[in-house]
């Protein structure tokens, strides 16, 4: 932070003040809620489960072939 002026200095002041703002909260707190989350949406992912890739009209049936 070599040699900022007024407004730079008074901008990172106020960005620091929004960071101490922002709620935080434990990652031992928040972990387990996010572990549930992944294990419930698992069965609804279409890379771990391609019974689903089945269902999408998007995917590509055929590999590419070079000519």
């Amino acid at each position: 932070m070599d040699e900022l002026d007024e407004v730079q200095l008074k901008k990172h002041v106020d960005s620091l003040k929004q960071q101490l703002q922002f709620k935080r909260e434990k990652t031992s707190a928040s972990l387990p809620e996010l572990t549930q989350w992944m294990e419930e949406k698992m069965n609804e992912d279409p890379f771990l489960n391609p019974d689903l890739l089945k269902e999408n009209p998007w995917v590509e049936t055929s590999k590419c072939v070079i000519i």
